[in-house]
């Protein structure tokens, strides 16, 4: 273990979003304690979503028994420009959070040190830390929601511009003359590729008469179509989606593409809640625009890849900015903090021990040490048998972005992972090893990486 992890310290990293305020309580490693999600109030003024932060911090703390005085630091991530230094917020656009004196409010209630950084930059500091890009040296990171973020980080630091406000890619102009942009202007990246803007073009098809399933999927309203609707259309096959998100897809390719010229990244990392859902679709158009770029660099490289943290990268990203604003950069070797997990004591037919509790079921071991229950019914469903993972249970075990995956394979070895699971894992970075149930307890209890497992026991 690392010479500093005498004393567990905590952290809580808060994602303050336009919709949800995230709140998670985070050990020094990285292991995600716990999370409570709350919505961000509407038409509301500074003041109450500073309470609504508060509250949130309280509740994670509650939950593990901890009171005020138990935190280290708190990273707060905020949808717009921040000032670090003053510790305010500037502006955002969408939410009535402008002028909060973020600091000020929050560092007296938890006497721990507070700081301030914009979403995206967090969530790609998130993802050079322990998610996707952890291994690269740098990675720009793009957020593709109801809008389209960005951050680029370069060994452990993010770029935050001359005023605060740098990497806002999302109004790169990519089109002139374009739709406009909630900023004002026209042709934005965010307003051609964004949900928004796939909902735009979607209600546009509609009204002039073009059929969609996402009529019968949305029961009529088409007001908000959530990432999960256009995956479902997707999968259906439906003309109309299929052609705006392929449209988007290809826009968000030559982003790619522009972005590798601008900065030349090791690696890009694509996220947000349209990617999530649907990344299947998206990204072989991504890669293969990128890859058709005529413009060559001096050596191989410059993969687009997948966020393996998801919705925790803003958070983790966070607390990785709280460690460094406490003097404990987690970049650092000399700041490096192992991981507690659980030891399997014992393997059988049937039946698994974890600690001292004892399962007659197969199980995922999380990457923050807890098990569940496998979900057979996922691989059944997928491909007729449960020996066969995919990368819908991958998403699941997968779920907080281990460095390495455990699969044990039963007490016959006739677990596999299926073609896709193999290339869920590659483009999130995520190592594997197949190994014999008998057999895993001795390897997974040594490895002193971020891990997760999936674990065979019935045959």
């Amino acid at each position: 273990m690392g010479k500093n992890n005498t004393k567990n310290k905590f952290y809580v990293g808060v994602d303050v979003g336009g919709t949800k305020i995230q709140a998670s309580l985070v050990e020094e490693s990285g292991t995600i304690r716990t999370s409570k999600r709350c919505p961000t109030p509407r038409e509301a003024n500074p003041e109450q979503i500073l309470e609504t932060i508060e509250t949130a911090i309280t509740e994670v703390l509650q939950s593990e028994q901890l009171g005020p005085d138990a935190l280290t630091g708190i990273g707060i991530a905020i949808p717009g420009v921040v000032d670090p230094k003053k510790g305010v917020v500037v502006a955002t656009p969408n939410i009535n959070f402008s002028g909060a004196k973020v600091v000020k409010y929050l560092q007296p209630r938890f006497s721990a040190k507070v700081v301030l950084g914009n979403d995206c930059n967090l969530g790609t500091l998130g993802e050079a830390w322990l998610g996707s890009a952890r291994k690269a040296s740098s990675v720009v990171g793009i957020l593709v929601g109801t809008g389209i973020g960005s951050g680029f980080v370069q060994k452990g630091k993010f770029w935050r511009g001359f005023r605060e406000s740098a990497m806002e890619i999302g109004h790169m102009i990519m089109q002139v003359g374009g739709p406009v942009c909630g900023c004002g202007n026209q042709g934005c990246f965010e307003a051609l590729a964004s949900r928004t803007a796939i909902e735009r073009d979607i209600r546009a098809r509609v009204e002039k008469g073009e059929q969609t399933v996402l009529t019968d999927i949305l029961e009529g309203d088409l007001s908000l179509m959530r990432s999960s609707s256009l995956r479902a259309a997707l999968e259906q096959e439906d003309k109309v989606v299929t052609e705006v998100m392929r449209h988007a897809a290809e826009i968000l390719g030559h982003a790619c593409m522009s972005i590798r010229h601008l900065f030349d990244p090791e690696v890009i990392v694509l996220g947000g809640g349209v990617m999530e859902a649907c990344s299947n679709f998206i990204l072989p158009i991504v890669e293969e625009i990128v890859a058709s770029d005529k413009l060559p660099g001096a050596r191989q490289g410059g993969r687009v890849l997948l966020s393996s943290l998801g919705d925790d990268a803003v958070v983790l990203g966070a607390v990785a900015l709280a460690r460094s604003g406490v003097g404990r950069n987690p970049f650092k070797k000399s700041y490096f903090v192992e991981q507690v997990q659980p030891q399997i004591t014992q393997t059988s037919f049937g039946e698994i021990t974890v600690d001292k509790e004892t399962y007659q079921h197969d199980i995922y071991l999380m990457v923050n040490g807890k098990v569940a229950k496998r979900k057979k019914r996922l691989a059944k469903d997928n491909h007729g048998n449960s020996h066969l993972i995919g990368a819908k249970e991958l998403s699941k075990v997968c779920k907080g972005g281990p460095e390495i995956l455990f699969v044990g394979t039963g007490q016959s070895n006739e677990v596999e992972l299926a073609e896709e699971g193999k290339e869920f894992l590659d483009q999130r970075v995520i190592e594997y090893q197949l190994i014999p149930t008998p057999e895993i307890a001795k390897v997974y209890n040594s490895c002193t990486k971020r891990k997760a497992a999936l674990i065979h026991v019935t045959c």
